[in-house]
């Protein structure tokens, strides 16, 4: 049985495409949505235990993204995804399309629309390049401290797995520099379903 944990290099490059595919997508819905030309830095991929999430990622910090469930028709729930900026990339991302940021709660379903968005996307290219059908649910907004969205996401998986896959970018245009954090939490039947199609599991 393949192991999420002792990944070879090419298994993180090909996991690599994969975040380049789906966050290359999102760039381009973002930018289309914001009228002007966004470029998109080289995911950088990370594959960890979720509770050493916080030596990767800043775990205590106010975050705003969206959680979606993903369910693939022939297995059930794959897993979820977790797309969220950081406090001030959530705000740029408001200003850019806003201008006014003084009325939060439209501030929080500009970001839900964005998350929305780019979850879509990524959900689209992840199971366009691996010829998979995933149908993501309604996303749910979140605005919190990454820990506490983490662990209710963990909860929620009907397949415990121990490790989620992170893919680290940014988005930038001639005046905005946006940081994105997408997190993958697959269960294990996910995860041997990426390798199976990408020939890396005899």
């Amino acid at each position: 049985m393949h192991s999420i944990e002792n990944l070879s290099e090419i298994e993180l490059d090909a996991l690599r495409e994969l975040g380049n595919i789906g966050v290359g997508k999102a760039a381009t819905s973002l930018s289309q949505m914001l009228g002007r030309i966004i470029e998109m830095s080289v995911p950088v991929v990370k594959v960890v235990k979720v509770q050493e999430l916080h030596n990767v990622i800043d775990v205590d910090k106010i975050v705003a993204g969206v959680v979606t469930a993903l369910d693939d028709v022939e297995d059930g729930q794959a897993g979820f995804l977790y797309i969220n900026f950081p406090e001030q990339s959530s705000l740029k991302l408001a200003e850019a399309l806003l201008g006014d940021t003084s009325d939060e709660e439209m501030v929080d379903s500009t970001l839900m629309e964005i998350g929305n968005i780019l979850s879509s996307a990524f959900c689209d290219a992840t199971a366009e390049m691996l010829e998979k059908i995933l149908i993501p649910t309604p996303p749910s907004f979140a605005k919190d401290i990454a820990i506490a969205v983490i662990d209710a996401i963990v909860s929620q998986l009907a397949e415990k797995s121990d490790y989620v896959v992170v893919f680290e970018t940014k988005l930038e245009d001639s005046e905005n520099e946006i940081e994105i954090l997408v997190m993958l939490f697959p269960n294990e039947k996910f995860v041997e379903y990426i390798f199976q199609l990408l020939g890396m599991v005899e």
